[in-house]
This record gives C-alpha cells, sequence and structure tokens, in this order.
C-alpha cells in the first residue's frame, strides 16, 4: 500500500513537469529578404510617421530641415545609431539573466530488482532535489555588473548618434558651400566674359596689348574649372547627406535644407568642463569601469562558497527513508586568480577612461585654437569683401562722370567678386572648424 501511495507521489511529480515545459517561450521564426529590406530602404522618407513621432518625442517637430533637425531623423534612420541601439538591447537583456536565481535540480532514478523472491516490491523508487542558494551577495554583484554594462551600452548609443549628426553636418556644409559657390563663380564668369569682349574691342584698336587679353582667359579658364568643381560637390552632396541622414537620395530631394546656422559664427561656449565630465564617450567608459568594479566584487563573493540543499526520498523494501544532503565547494584556492584578473582588468578600465579623458583634453585646445584662428580669418576676409565692393561701387561713380573706362569698373567688379568668392572660402574654413570644436565637446555652438 506504501508503495502505492509513493508511486503515485512520484508519477504526479513527473506529470507536473509537462505543465512547466508549458509555459516555456517558444522560438518564432523571423527571416530576413534582402529584397523586402532592400525595398524598405526605398520607401523611406523624411515625412515617415514614427520619424514623425520620434520628433515630437524630441520637441523638434514642425520647421524647416536644419542641421539639428537632420541630425534626430539620421538618429532615428541610420544603421550605425540602430546597431548601437540593437547592442544595447542586448546588454540590457542581460539584466534579467543576472538577477535570476539557479533553478533547483530535481533527480528520479527508479531502480529495478529481477532477483525480487521474498522482497515487497521489485521496484526501488528514488527521488531527489537540490536546491542551490547563493551566498555573499553574488546576485546583487552580478546585478550591478549588468547595470553598469547596460548603462555604458546606452552611453554608445548617444556618442553613435553624436557622430552621426557630426557627419549630417559635415555633409550639409558642403552642399551649402557647393551652392553659395556656383552661384559666386556663375556671376564672376559672367563679369570674365564681359571683359574679354571689352579688351578684345580695345585691342582691336589699339589701346592694349594681346597679352592683356591672354591673361583675361586664363582668369575665365581657372573661373570655369572652379565653377565644374562646386558643380559636382553640389551633386555628390545631396547624394552625401543622404548617406549620412540613412534615406535615399529622393528623400533628401523632396525636402527644403535650411543653411542658416552656417551664416554666424558664434563663440566659442564654455563647456570645457562638460566635454571633460559628461561627454557620452567618456561616460560610457566610466560604466565600464563600474561594471568593471562590480565583477571584483563578485569575484571576492565567490571566495565564499555556495550552499546545495538535497532533500532526497526513497522507497526501498517497504521502507521510506527520507535525506537531508548538504553540499558545497571547499574554497582551498580563495578564488585567488579570478580576482587577480579581475583587479587587472578594473585597472585596465581606469587606464582607458584616464586616456580617453586626455585625449579629449587635447581636442579640444587645438579645436579651440583653430577655430579662433578661423574667424579670425573670416573676419579680415569679409573686410577685404567689404572694401572691394566700396571700391567698385567709387569706380562705377566715376564711369558715370567719365573719369575712367567702363573696362575698369569691370575689373573692380571682378576684384569684388574674387573677395566674395574667398570670403566664402574663409566662413566654409570657420564653420568646419567649429564643427571640430562641436565634435570636441559634443555640444552644439549657441
Amino acid at each position: 500500500m506504501k508503495a502505492c501511495v509513493q508511486m503515485k507521489l512520484t508519477l504526479s511529480t513527473i506529470l507536473v513537469l509537462p505543465l512547466l515545459l508549458s509555459c516555456c517561450v517558444s522560438f518564432q521564426s523571423r527571416p530576413i529578404s534582402a529584397e523586402k529590406t532592400s525595398a524598405d530602404f526605398a520607401g523611406r522618407s523624411l515625412s515617415d510617421a514614427g520619424l514623425r513621432s520620434f520628433l515630437a518625442e524630441q520637441k523638434a517637430s514642425g520647421g524647416s530641415w536644419t542641421v539639428d533637425r537632420l541630425a534626430l531623423a539620421a538618429a532615428y534612420f541610420h544603421p550605425d545609431v540602430a546597431v548601437a541601439r540593437a547592442e544595447a538591447e542586448e546588454v540590457a537583456a542581460g539584466i534579467k539573466t543576472a538577477s535570476m536565481r539557479p533553478n533547483p535540480v530535481f533527480t528520479f532514478g527508479p531502480q529495478f530488482a529481477s532477483n525480487h523472491v521474498n522482497t515487497i516490491t521489485p521496484w526501488f523508487m528514488a527521488g531527489a532535489l537540490s536546491i542551490p542558494i547563493e551566498t555573499a551577495g553574488k546576485r546583487s554583484r552580478r546585478t550591478e555588473q549588468a547595470l553598469a554594462a547596460a548603462e555604458a551600452a546606452r552611453w554608445r548609443v548617444s556618442s553613435r548618434a553624436w557622430a552621426a549628426r557630426s557627419r549630417v553636418r559635415i555633409a550639409m556644409l558642403e552642399l551649402h558651400s557647393a551652392r553659395e559657390n556656383i552661384r559666386l563663380l556663375e556671376t564672376e564668369q559672367k563679369l570674365h566674359d564681359e571683359a574679354i569682349k571689352k579688351l578684345t574691342a580695345q585691342m582691336e584698336a589699339g589701346d592694349v596689348s594681346p597679352f592683356e587679353l591672354t591673361q583675361a582667359r586664363l582668369m575665365l579658364n581657372r573661373t570655369r574649372l572652379a565653377l565644374q568643381d562646386a558643380q559636382r560637390l553640389a551633386a555628390t552632396g545631396e547624394a552625401k547627406l543622404a548617406a549620412a541622414v540613412g534615406v535615399p537620395l529622393n528623400a533628401v530631394r523632396a525636402v527644403s535644407l535650411d543653411f542658416s546656422s552656417f551664416h554666424r559664427l558664434p563663440e566659442p561656449s564654455n563647456s570645457r568642463k562638460r566635454a571633460l565630465t559628461q561627454r557620452a564617450d567618456l561616460m560610457a567608459l566610466l560604466a565600464d569601469y563600474a561594471a568593471a568594479e562590480s565583477a571584483l566584487r563578485l569575484e571576492i563573493a565567490k571566495q565564499y562558497p555556495d550552499v546545495r540543499l538535497g532533500p532526497g526520498f526513497d522507497y526501498n523494501q517497504g521502507q521510506n527513508r527520507w535525506q537531508l544532503g548538504v553540499s558545497l565547494e571547499l574554497p582551498i584556492n580563495r578564488n585567488a586568480g579570478p580576482i587577480a584578473q579581475a583587479e587587472a582588468k578594473r585597472k585596465t578600465a581606469q587606464a582607458r577612461f584616464l586616456a580617453q579623458q586626455n585625449t579629449i583634453q587635447g581636442e579640444l585646445d587645438i579645436a579651440l585654437a583653430a577655430y579662433q584662428a578661423s574667424r579670425a580669418k573670416a573676419t579680415t576676409a569679409a573686410t577685404l569683401a567689404q572694401e572691394a565692393a566700396e571700391a567698385s561701387n567709387t569706380t562705377k561713380r566715376m564711369v558715370e562722370g567719365g573719369q575712367v573706362s567702363a573696362l575698369e569698373f569691370t575689373r573692380r567688379q571682378i576684384e569684388a567678386s574674387a573677395a566674395n568668392v574667398a570670403l566664402m572660402a574663409a566662413n566654409v574654413e570657420a564653420q568646419t572648424a567649429a564643427g571640430a570644436l562641436e565634435d570636441a565637446m559634443q555640444a552644439t555652438l549657441r
């Protein structure tokens, strides 16, 4: 009778297992089709509903497509940021794993005796349960390490997003520069054509030498080549901007771009402290250091062995026998090797943080010096362009008064146009330096 009762208990335990297994997560296949992903990319646009929701969350809905707004679109669309975001989710999933308690282990080992003469039952029923008990707060240490790793991954998403913004700004500046140069060089080319016509007429009248006409033609050819370079950069600029945002070319061509942020050169903000203490890549390394410290705490905690409780039961020859076993690992080596390795990893994490902080310090100094020098050059170029414009206006009044020839006025106009081209180049150089300073600070100049 007792054997039947114990058999029922054992069978009921076995029957519970399928119920537990039925609660398991099942695999869901998610195949990737290259054709579908390619079609999805081709269908992206800056009017995407998901992008609009994202911009609304960032309080950037509506308005023109400035550098900042396109940078947010890049944070939404660009694959580099998407990969960083997926990696952060993967690391964050480790928090759940780290915080889980170890599962108990059930062992069931029935035996059958072939020589069962004069025995109550030929079956010997045995069951045992192993219950692990972690000591010294190991689970808390694992969780702390996973939380720090997840924080580092989140900061790396921010760092990738800033890198995407930097690429967007570079591409927009290149496109803006090309379009402005096309406008300026087209004006200069017309002036050169006009000057050549006047020089040709004067040469035929014997007033100028053929050398002057040759020089004018050489200047025209240089302007034409510069114009073709600007047209080439304008043609590739839109494609570079689309690649920086992570959308097809037609998505960029379908919107109006706002280049107004490139019309000013703000004073460099005092963000040195912020850059040296709050830059995203620096904060990621700081979180890596925290994870290394938690890993060291975990290895130190492993000096203290975990305990395994082993309650068990067996039915043998009509006797019910209960056991309670305790097992633990003997801490002979005191986990010395893993502790030393974890200490070395913490030291490496500290060295990486300090090295990056020193690198940022150097980047800030170089970028700030370059920006200040470029701003001074742009100021000088603006003064020269203003002087050239005033000289052109003065010459125009002299032509109207009959004091100088019309050719002289055309030459002054060419000089003013060349000064405007030089001013544009100086402004682009200063804006490039401003972008480098923003990258060093990972903050925008206002």
